[in-house]
């Protein structure tokens, strides 16, 4: 083992590969339960890695989509929702 500031590695550590989770939340104007469930299931069938959910309680009614390896599809998320006659907007 070397110490180095104050930390202790060993030569041989074997460092995992970083995460690169991403979270993105979206503005909806979905408020039924079966719209939202809809949605997601078209969300999960294109990209089955993403874990994906709504908050119909919160007043911006809101669609949060999270990926691990850091990759999310904005555009064509925003074109699907809007596809099935629903508002839309990421929340920056």
């Amino acid at each position: 083992m070397t110490k180095n500031n104050n930390t202790l590695a060993s030569k041989n550590e074997v460092h995992p590969i970083e995460s690169h989770r991403v979270v993105e939340v979206f503005k909806t104007n979905i408020t039924s339960e079966q719209m939202a469930n809809r949605i997601l299931k078209q969300l999960t069938a294109l990209w089955p890695e993403l874990k994906v959910n709504f908050d119909l309680e919160d007043c911006d009614k809101i669609l949060r989509v999270e990926s691990e390896n850091g990759k999310i599809e904005i555009e064509e998320i925003l074109h699907l929702v809007k596809e099935e006659k629903n508002n839309i907007t990421i929340l920056t």
